[in-house]
């Protein structure tokens, strides 16, 4: 097996320069070009430390949150390393930062070299998880195994740009990770769902799925632009179809689930139909754009469902009421909303301001991707015109499966209930501005 020791070297001092670079520019997007491309970064502060006691601190925090959030590293006999601690310790040569593994499953050493024998340089985040990763790779060199789980790492503490800036130092490097391209996006797409649903810490969470669609949208926009550079048809991707179950005939709350669906693909460019029954949609895009649509759907839906789940439970939709007959005294009388009715408004509220976060998300990563590319005053840049290509592509497919499959009028969802209980509505208002859909601040020192 070959030796990418110098390479990995060399891609994380690449790496080191970028964060330098960010550093000495605060609030300045980090432009980076990349073959033929310029794409701006915005990468999370990277935490600097004063001595290896900090150091220490510092991996003792990252280790805790792994295992907090159910982030796990197994070893090849099913041990999870984030849960063996690490010991951090000077070293007395100042031109190398090491890890020794110990005898597990009682720890493993970082070994660092202080600022006062000229070890300054080590005293930094990237540095620190570099040996990190080492531990939690369970094996020795610096192979596709423990790039795929520093990348990892940096994901899993709430550093997601960072991991994106290392992977891009990687390729640039000619190195592999073992996940590359669109496998790799839906991953890390994954990952920050899942991290959005394990986490309760709100200082540790700002809004995951902003940062999900930002990424789907930057992931959508770079093959948008490969398939108008494609020649011929060699290598494109053509659009397709595919239904999703939305739930059982009779479940409640089904068109309200529907409604979900429809504002998260209409930030993703996919075209819904959706059954009568609205039990089942079928979606319809390109298929790495439905793939996207159906993990933010599974993870936003579970959020929807939690936050109505406990609004019904505080009660607090009880403030809402509406007049109903008494037959038997011949009156009108105050009484609370129904809780489904108030559901349905929560759901409503929720639904559609989350819409609005996810396509804010999409058009401000588009507006960057198109400001980072050179071009002609007056005139639409090339991602413009992929980007406008790709939408004409699925509305004329759309369009054509319409008529294979029958399709014919427009959905009317369900009555609004907003009226009903306006109290609800609002509170799914303010539930839905809380639900994970930006970046987790990272884990810092303080």
């Amino acid at each position: 097996m070959a030796d990418d020791t110098a390479s990995v070297y060399a891609a994380e001092d690449l790496l080191a320069g970028w964060l330098d670079e960010a550093s000495r520019h605060p609030g300045r997007p980090l432009r980076i070009t990349v073959g033929a491309q310029v794409v701006e970064h915005e990468p999370e502060t990277e935490p600097r430390f004063s001595d290896p006691a900090g150091v220490q601190d510092y991996v003792d925090k990252v280790l805790s949150h792994l295992v907090a959030t159910g982030s796990r590293y197994d070893d090849r006999d099913g041990l999870d390393l984030a849960g063996v601690p690490v010991v951090v310790r000077s070293r007395r040569g100042p031109r190398q930062a090491h890890y020794e593994r110990g005898e597990l499953p009682l720890r493993g050493v970082v070994a660092i070299p202080p600022r006062e024998v000229g070890g300054a340089w080590s005293l930094r985040a990237a540095v620190v998880l570099h040996e990190v990763a080492h531990h939690l790779a369970g094996e020795d060199g610096h192979g596709t195994g423990f790039r795929t789980t520093f990348l990892r790492l940096l994901e899993d503490i709430g550093m997601p740009v960072l991991a994106e800036l290392l992977h891009t130092a990687y390729r640039i490097s000619g190195l592999d990770t073992g996940i590359d391209g669109e496998d790799r996006t839906l991953l890390r797409i994954g990952r920050l769902l899942r991290q959005a649903e394990r986490t309760s810490n709100t200082a540790e969470r700002d809004a995951f799925f902003a940062k999900a669609q930002t990424l789907a949208t930057r992931h959508q926009i770079a093959l948008a632009v490969a398939r108008a550079s494609a020649r011929n048809e060699e290598q494109r991707q053509d659009p397709a179809w595919e239904t999703v179950l939305i739930g059982e005939s009779g479940k409640r709350s089904l068109a309200r689930y529907v409604r979900l669906v429809l504002e998260i693909a209409r930030a993703n460019d996919v075209r819904v139909a959706i059954y009568t029954s609205n039990t089942r949609v079928t979606l319809y895009g390109f298929p790495s754009d439905i793939a996207i649509v159906k993990a933010l759907y599974a993870s936003l839906v579970t959020q929807m469902v939690a936050d109505g789940d406990a609004h019904l439970r505080s009660g607090a939709h009880k403030a809402d009421t509406r007049q109903v007959w008494n037959a038997r005294r011949r009156t009108w009388e105050e009484r609370p909303v129904h809780g489904s009715t108030a559901r349905a408004a929560f759901y409503e509220a929720w639904a559609d301001h989350v819409g609005e976060r996810l396509t804010r998300a999409r058009e401000e990563a588009r507006a960057a991707a198109i400001a980072a590319e050179p071009g002609v005053p007056d005139r639409p840049t090339s991602t413009e015109l992929a980007l406008r290509a790709k939408e004409v592509e699925v509305v004329d497919y759309f369009r054509h499966m319409q008529r294979e499959h029958g399709i014919r009028g427009t959905w009317k969802g369900a009555a609004a209930a907003a009226h009903a209980a306006p109290g609800s509505h609002e509170a799914g208002v303010r539930a839905a501005a809380r639900a994970r859909l930006g970046s987790e601040k990272a884990i810092s020192r303080g």
